[in-house]
C-alpha cells in the first residue's frame, strides 16, 4: 500500500540502515503493520525483528497468540521474541491498571531487543481509529492541546506507520492479501473506557453524525499538533529567557516570577509544564547553559511524564507567582514550587544533592571536580585571536593573577570589579542586582584571587583578568557538569 509507504517518508520515520523493532501482538493492526514492514524493507534500506508480549491473561489463547505470531515471523523470516509476563502480578507490584502494567511491560522489552540487537527505531501499530478513540478520550477528562493533539506518528525513537491507516483499510488489505489474524476476545469488553469508546461511541457518531467521523477526528487532532508545536516553541523561547538552573546540586530550577506573569495566558501552562519536566526528568547541564539547550519539551515514550499534574496544577502555580515570597504548593511526583524574592523556585527535595567542598585549588593545567562540577584548565600562549563568549568556558589573562586560583563558596570580603577602569561591587551587593535568589548564593561556584573574585561561574568574570592586547598568556576554564 503506497499510502503507508508515502506516509513513512513524509514523516521521516527510518533512514536507511535502521533495525526497526516492531511491536506484534497477532491481532490485525500488528500483522498489517508488519506485512508492510516487510514488503517496504528493501525500498526503505532497513531490517527488521519482532517482540511479542503474552501476557497472561488469557490462557491458552494467549499462548496460542504467541505461537500464531512466531509462526508467521518463521515465514517471513523475521527474527521474533516472545516474553511471557504476568501482567496482572505486574499491575499490583507496581501500583498501576493493568493496562498501564500491560504498555510498561512491552515497552521495556522493545528496549531490551533494541539494546542488545542494535535496534534504533519501536514500530506500533496504531491507526486512525486509534487516533480518534485517544482524541474523544483526552476531551472527557479535559485534556489541553497536547492531549487533544493525539498520537503522533514520530515520537522519540518511536515510529507509528499505520497512522495513515482507518481500521477499515487494514481490514481490507488483510483480506485482499488473504492474511490471517487472531482476535483478543478482552478487546470486545466493555470493561475499559477505550473499549467503550471503539464499541458504543465511534459507532454511533458514524451512524448518527457523519460515516467519516473517525477521520475528521484524526484530522483535527494532526491541525492540533501543529498548533500544540508551535505553542511549545515559543514557550520553550520565552523559558530561555525566564529560567536557569540552581547551583545546588539538585534538580532545581527558578523562574523569573514577573517576566513569567507578562507573558501572553496562551504560553504560561507551556512555561511551567517545561520547569516541571526539567525538574522531574533531573537532565544535568553538559557544557553550556540551560539558556543554551535545545529539545527542552521532550515527549519521551515511555519515560517521565506529568500525567498527574492538571490544569489546577498549574492554575494554582500561575496564582502563587503572584503572591508575596514564601509560599509553597506541594505537587504530585514530589515536586515542589515555591516563591522566594522574584522566583519560583521548582524543585524535587527528596532527591540527594552533591556536598559542596569549602575550597579546593585549581589545578593548572589540569582537571579538578568541586561538588557536582569539573573544571579543565589550559594554558597558552596569546596571539590576538578572538576570544569567544561562552557561559561556561572563559578565558583570564594568566599573567594578571597573583595567586593560586581557588574554587570556593563566597566569603565576606568578597567584591568583583564591574567596569575598565577599576570599579568594584562587593559581591552581596552584585549578586543582589542580579537578582540571584537569596538561597542560592551561598551555593554559587566561585574562581578567586584572595578576595577578589575571577569568575561567579555561570555568571559573569571581573574586568581585571580579562583578555587584553597586552595579553600573553591566557588561562582557559571550561566547567561541566558530572
Amino acid at each position: 500500500m503506497e499510502k503507508v509507504l508515502d506516509y513513512i517518508r513524509k514523516n521521516g520515520m527510518v533512514q536507511r540502515g535502521d533495525r526497526i523493532i516492531a511491536g506484534v501482538s497477532g491481532g490485525p493492526d500488528s500483522v498489517c503493520l508488519l506485512f508492510l514492514l516487510d514488503k517496504y524493507k528493501e525500498t526503505l534500506g532497513i531490517s527488521l525483528e519482532v517482540v511479542h508480549m503474552e501476557h497472561g491473561i488469557r490462557g491458552k489463547e494467549s499462548l496460542e497468540d504467541a505461537a500464531f505470531v512466531e509462526n508467521f515471523c518463521r515465514k517471513l523470516a523475521i527474527p521474533c521474541h516472545t516474553y511471557h509476563r504476568d501482567i496482572p502480578k505486574l499491575a499490583r507490584e507496581w501500583k498501576c491498571s493493568g493496562e498501564e502494567a500491560g504498555r510498561r511491560a512491552r515497552y521495556e522489552a522493545f528496549e531490551e531487543v533494541r539494546g542488545k540487537n542494535g535496534g534504533t527505531k519501536i514500530a506500533v501499530a496504531h491507526n486512525r481509529n486509534d487516533q480518534a478513540e485517544t482524541v474523544l478520550f483526552h476531551l472527557v477528562r479535559g485534556s489541553g492541546l497536547s492531549g487533544l493533539s493525539g498520537i503522533r506518528p514520530v515520537r522519540g525513537n518511536i515510529i507509528r506507520p499505520l497512522l495513515c491507516l482507518t481500521r477499515e483499510e487494514i481490514e481490507d488489505l488483510l483480506r485482499k492479501e488473504n492474511l490471517p489474524f487472531r482476535t483478543d476476545a478482552t478487546n470486545l469488553e466493555t470493561d475499559y473506557a477505550r473499549n467503550r469508546i471503539r464499541l458504543n461511541i465511534l459507532p454511533l457518531l458514524r451512524e448518527e453524525l457523519n460515516p467519516r467521523a473517525c477521520e475528521h477526528l484524526a484530522e483535527t487532532a494532526e491541525r492540533l499538533a501543529l498548533a500544540e508545536d508551535y505553542l511549545a516553541g515559543q514557550a520553550r523561547e520565552a523559558a530561555k529567557r525566564l529560567a536557569g538552573r540552581k547551583t545546588d546540586g539538585g534538580a532545581g530550577l527558578f523562574l523569573d516570577r514577573e517576566g513569567f506573569l507578562q507573558e501572553p495566558e496562551a504560553l504560561k501552562a507551556y512555561i511551567l509544564r517545561y520547569c516541571l519536566r526539567e525538574v522531574s526528568e533531573k537532565s544535568v547541564l553538559r557544557g553550556e547553559s540551560l539558556q543554551d539547550q535545545e529539545g527542552t519539551f521532550r515527549q519521551q515514550e515511555p519515560g517521565v511524564s506529568l500525567y498527574n499534574i492538571s490544569s489546577s496544577h498549574l492554575s494554582a502555580i500561575t496564582e502563587l507567582a503572584s503572591r508575596q515570597s514564601g509560599r509553597s504548593l506541594n505537587l504530585p511526583g514530589g515536586l515542589t514550587v515555591h516563591t522566594e524574592g522574584a522566583y519560583l523556585i521548582f524543585d524535587r527535595p527528596g532527591i540527594e544533592k552533591e556536598e559542596q567542598q569549602s575550597e579546593t585549588e585549581l589545578i593548572v593545567p589540569g582537571t579538578v571536580r568541586y561538588g557536582k562540577y569539573r573544571l579543565t584548565a589550559s594554558i597558552f600562549p596569546y596571539k590576538n585571536e578572538i576570544i569567544p563568549e561562552k557561559m561556561y568556558t572563559k578565558w583570564f589573562d594568566y599573567d594578571t593573577i597573583k595567586n593560586t586560583v581557588q574554587i570556593r563558596p563566597r566569603r565576606s570580603g568578597d567584591f568583583l570589579t564591574v567596569t575598565a577602569s577599576g570599579g568594584r561591587k562587593t559581591l552581596k551587593k552584585y549578586l543582589i542586582d542580579e537578582k540571584i535568589p537569596a538561597g542560592e548564593r551561598d551555593r554559587l561556584c566561585l574562581l578567586a584571587d584572595g578576595s577578589q573574585i575571577l569568575w561567579v561561574v555561570g555568571h559573569r568574570i571581573s574586568e581585571v583578568y580579562k583578555v587584553t592586547e597586552k595579553t600573553s598568556r591566557v588561562l582557559k576554564v571550561q566547567v561541566m557538569e558530572d
